[in-house]
């Protein structure tokens, strides 16, 4: 097993190789051609070409072989209350905010602000704008 601190040095003496390896452990719609372009600098930019969706990695590819798996547990200490999602259940509670979302005229690209305290359905409203590619912001409110 490797140590953090051997894991984090390679990251920095084999940075692209390193973080090639991190990329494998993700699926992507399109694959990079590049790790990183640093011909800028201070400026990187990081999977040049590439395109992923956070909520597919997130959520919809553990949907084959761990759907009745655990995906997200949300636990209240206020209120003294647990709820468990699986993958199945939260791809459809993520579809369903998705949908209203986009009911609402929320397409890709668009500025969502999502202003709710912090309750399994403010992760079922990030994960949907990831989905439908709208950049979020969160306000923690309660």
């Amino acid at each position: 097993m490797t140590s953090y601190h051997d894991f984090h040095r390679r990251s920095i003496d084999d940075r692209d190789g390193f973080w090639r390896e991190q990329a494998e452990l993700i699926e992507w719609e399109t694959p990079f051609t590049q790790v990183c372009d640093y011909s800028n600098p201070p400026f990187a930019r990081w999977f040049v070409g590439g395109r992923t969706n956070l909520c597919h990695n997130a959520v919809d590819r553990h949907l084959k072989d761990r759907a009745d798996q655990n995906a997200l547990i949300f636990v209240s200490t206020e209120t003294e209350t647990e709820c468990v999602y699986s993958f199945r259940q939260l791809h459809a509670e993520v579809q369903r905010m998705a949908a209203s979302l986009m009911a609402l005229g929320v397409k890709q690209g668009d500025r969502v602000l999502i202003y709710m305290p912090m309750i399994a359905e403010a992760a079922f409203a990030m994960l949907a704008c990831a989905r439908i590619g709208a950049i979020h912001s969160v306000v923690f409110g309660g």
